[in-house]
C-alpha cells in the first residue's frame, strides 16, 4: 500500500497513468500504418523524465508519423502529432489535444488516428 508522502508530494513508487499507457494506446490506435500504408515501426524514443517527451514513430521513405506525448511543468500536458514529410522536407502538425488524464490523452489519440485515416483515404499528396 502507497502512504500519502510528506506536504503533499507524491509517492516516490507513483507512476503517472498517461506515462505507462501511452506507447500501448498510440500504437494501438496507429497499427493500420504498418498494416495499411507500409509504414516501419513504431519506434519508441523518450527525452527526460519530467519534463517527459515521449515518442512513437512510424517511418516511410516519403513520411514519419511521430506522435508525442508531453508532460510539463505548469500544467503543460499534451498529445501532439507532426507528419515529416522527406522530400520536399517540412513537417506537418495536427492539432494537439490535452492530457491532463488518461481519458483525454486517449481521446487526442483517437482523433489523430481519425485524421491520419483522412487524410491517406483522401488524395492527399502524404497518402502512399
Amino acid at each position: 500500500m502507497l502512504w500519502p508522502a510528506p506536504d503533499g508530494l507524491r509517492h516516490p513508487g507513483y507512476v503517472d497513468i498517461r506515462r505507462k499507457t501511452f506507447v500501448a494506446e498510440a500504437t494501438r490506435r496507429l497499427g493500420f500504418l504498418v498494416q495499411e500504408h507500409g509504414f516501419e515501426g513504431p519506434e519508441i524514443t523518450q527525452d527526460g523524465d519530467y519534463p517527459l517527451l515521449l515518442r512513437v514513430i512510424y517511418h516511410r521513405s516519403d513520411l514519419d508519423v511521430i506522435e508525442t506525448l508531453l508532460l510539463s511543468y505548469g500544467g503543460e500536458e499534451y498529445v501532439a502529432a507532426d507528419l515529416a514529410h522527406q522530400s520536399p522536407a517540412r513537417r506537418t502538425e495536427l492539432p494537439a489535444g490535452t492530457a491532463h488524464t488518461g481519458f483525454q490523452m486517449r481521446r487526442a489519440l483517437d482523433r489523430h488516428a481519425q485524421a491520419l485515416r483522412e487524410l491517406f483515404a483522401s488524395n492527399s499528396p502524404i497518402s502512399g
